[in-house]
């Protein structure tokens, strides 16, 4: 049977952003330069390191508001991130970041449009000797779950959800008598994984089936198929069915740094 491919595109689609103009960076670890960062005073701006950070020394920062510094730092002893906000209009400060006995540089300017997180990964292109291997079925099976229960989990465990990111786009598409909700989106940063909560709805009089196999996640020209999901492969008619799906680097194997905040669409393929 020949399979045709539904492509619901959400209403954050219609305008992909490139990397330059998102509010999520991702960079590899490099010790000769300063990092420019965007920081703002309603939203923290979150630093990520592969790995636990020895110190963080900075000017123009402290970890107390009472002090009233330009910018707020927050940093917890053997942590792997930091967060910083702007406190005051035009703030500006510089930090120093002591990671596996180098020092990485950052200078923090306060205004508009503010970087929200700032993931570094190793190695000039992102592939080290040690770099995490490509989930395996378990794993996939964890982090579906994690996901499912990401609320229980930030609050009892945080420490879990560290090297996470989540958002809720709430974007809808339509198409025919199916309607596609993407509620919920978590990047799994060490897995290089992101689990979507799908809402399909089904406004029509008769199932519709489809090979899950085949679900697709899209972003631009890149396609993502799915590592795993729960989905029936039928929608049953005029009921709503929600669907968890996990994607995981790139199909060649390669880690994609995908964010949580891209711009996805899903491919649903349908039998004609």
């Amino acid at each position: 049977m020949e399979l045709r491919t539904l492509v619901l595109i959400s209403g954050a689609a219609l305008g992909v952003a490139t990397i330059t103009a998102s509010p999520v960076q991702r960079y590899p670890l490099e010790d000769r330069t300063v990092y420019a960062v965007r920081i703002g005073p309603d939203s923290p701006t979150t630093v990520m390191f592969p790995g636990p950070i020895t110190a963080v020394e900075g000017a123009g920062v402290s970890g107390k508001a009472d002090d009233q510094p330009p910018v707020l730092i927050a940093h917890q002893p053997g942590a792997r991130f930091f967060s910083v906000r702007a406190l005051r209009p035009g703030a500006t400060a510089a930090t120093n970041v002591i990671f596996r006995d180098r020092v990485f540089a950052f200078a923090f300017t306060g205004g508009e449009n503010p970087d929200r997180t700032i993931t570094f990964y190793d190695g000039p292109a992102g592939e080290t000797a040690s770099a995490p291997k490509r989930p395996g079925p378990a794993r996939l099976l964890s982090l579906l779950d994690r996901a499912k229960n990401f609320p229980a989990l930030a609050e009892q465990y945080p420490a879990l959800v560290q090297a996470t990111e989540r958002f809720s786009p709430g974007t809808v598409a339509t198409c025919g008598v199916i309607t596609c909700t993407v509620e919920e989106v978590i990047g799994f940063i060490d897995e290089d994984a992101v689990v979507f909560r799908l809402r399909f709805e089904n406004r029509g009089p008769a199932p519709v089936r489809f090979a899950p196999a085949l679900l697709t996640m899209r972003v631009a020209e890149s396609h993502f198929p799915s590592a795993i999901n729960d989905a029936p492969g039928e929608l049953p008619p005029a009921r709503a069915v929600i669907v968890h799906l996990a994607i995981v680097g790139n199909s060649d194997g390669s880690r994609a740094h995908l964010s949580a905040q891209n711009a996805f669409t899903v491919a649903l393929p349908l039998p004609e």
